[in-house]
């Protein structure tokens, strides 16, 4: 009996040093739960190694677009005249630097009608050799030379008055006098017409170029006081007429 004091005092040391044991005393293992991250690096793309190329495919035919035929002077500035040679008038010019399109050729191929260099709206003609030309000139169409045409007429007497004592004896004769001028070879016919004599018989006359002619008849009016009128009339290739008056004083 007197050792069971002992006894006590033994288990209560033991169980005390129990309890100061370090924790790290091998046992049951502790599990350590490690951060994972959580954003996953992207992955590689893969490129396939065996990529198809394009087939053999011949490249598409180049069409060239036709360029605008165009002319210009070669040295110096030319003459655009209305009509495929110099027997036509020069109704223009080209000069250097400027060129114009070419919209058609007579039909040995030696004048250019081109597009008026000073007026869009209209069409003149130029010597092929004192030009250069360009572009595509295998499809120029042949054009027919124009019609030439009477330009201007005019008419006057001569002496424009007459005087006659009493107004009797022998009428003086007068002239009247006219001028047709054309712009290019031509037959023009004409008459004239007077207030006291009534229309005269018709005329021709033939123009190798352009330019002017007088033509004219003598008359001897009868001696009748008044101022009177007279007409230079053509009649073809165009209608043109000019008026003109004189005097006869008694």
């Amino acid at each position: 009996m007197k050792h069971q004091p002992f006894l006590a005092s033994l288990l209560l040391v033991l169980s005390m040093l129990a309890c100061n044991l370090p924790s790290n005393v091998p046992g049951t293992p502790t599990a350590t739960v490690l951060a994972t991250n959580t954003s996953a690096e992207p992955s590689a793309t893969l490129i396939p190694s065996n990529t198809l190329l394009p087939s053999s495919t011949p490249p598409p035919t180049l069409t060239s677009t036709p360029t605008v035929p165009v002319a210009s002077p070669k040295d110096v500035a030319v003459n655009c005249r209305f009509g495929p040679g110099t027997v036509w008038v020069a109704i223009s010019a080209l000069n250097v630097g400027q060129s114009a399109q070419i919209v058609g050729k007579n039909s040995d191929g030696s004048w250019w009608n081109i597009v008026d260099p000073f007026n869009s709206g209209r069409r003149c003609w130029v010597s092929v050799s004192v030009t250069n030309a360009s572009g595509n000139l295998t499809s120029i169409p042949a054009v027919e030379a124009p019609r030439a045409s009477v330009t201007n007429v005019s008419v006057r007497v001569d002496p424009s008055t007459v005087s006659v004592t009493g107004c009797t004896g022998t009428p003086p004769v007068i002239k009247f006098i006219g001028t047709i001028e054309v712009n290019g070879p031509a037959r023009v016919t004409w008459n004239f017409d007077s207030q006291q004599g009534g229309a005269f018989s018709s005329q021709t006359t033939d123009f190798d170029t352009f330019g002017s002619r007088d033509v004219s008849m003598d008359y001897a009016p009868p001696l009748t006081a008044g101022t009177y009128w007279v007409r230079l009339i053509v009649t073809a290739p165009n209608s043109q007429q000019s008026e003109a008056r004189y005097t006869i004083q008694c």
